[in-house]
């Protein structure tokens, strides 16, 4: 299991960890959210958070998630390889 902390472009806090073939993401006091691709997990987290300004995606949202998705796999992928 991984686990990576991050913040939203907002400032809501992001906990992220890689379980076995799913993602889960928490963002602030929001419930937990999972599923096996993760961007869906941090869009479907995002919007979840009660104090999201009116529980929608602003438009830079979809590029910062997709960045963020990106790096976290990347990161995921070599931890694999260098693990012993």
């Amino acid at each position: 299991m991984r686990q990576w902390t991050t913040y939203t472009p907002d400032g809501f806090r992001l906990v992220v960890t890689r379980e076995h073939d799913r993602w889960s993401v928490v963002c602030g006091k929001g419930d937990r959210v999972q599923h096996e691709l993760l961007d869906v997990a941090l869009i479907e987290a995002i919007r979840k958070e009660a104090d999201f300004a009116g529980h929608s995606m602003r438009r830079e949202y979809a590029s910062w998630t997709r960045g963020l998705a990106d790096r976290l796999q990347r990161s995921n992928r070599e931890s694999h390889r260098c693990a012993p």
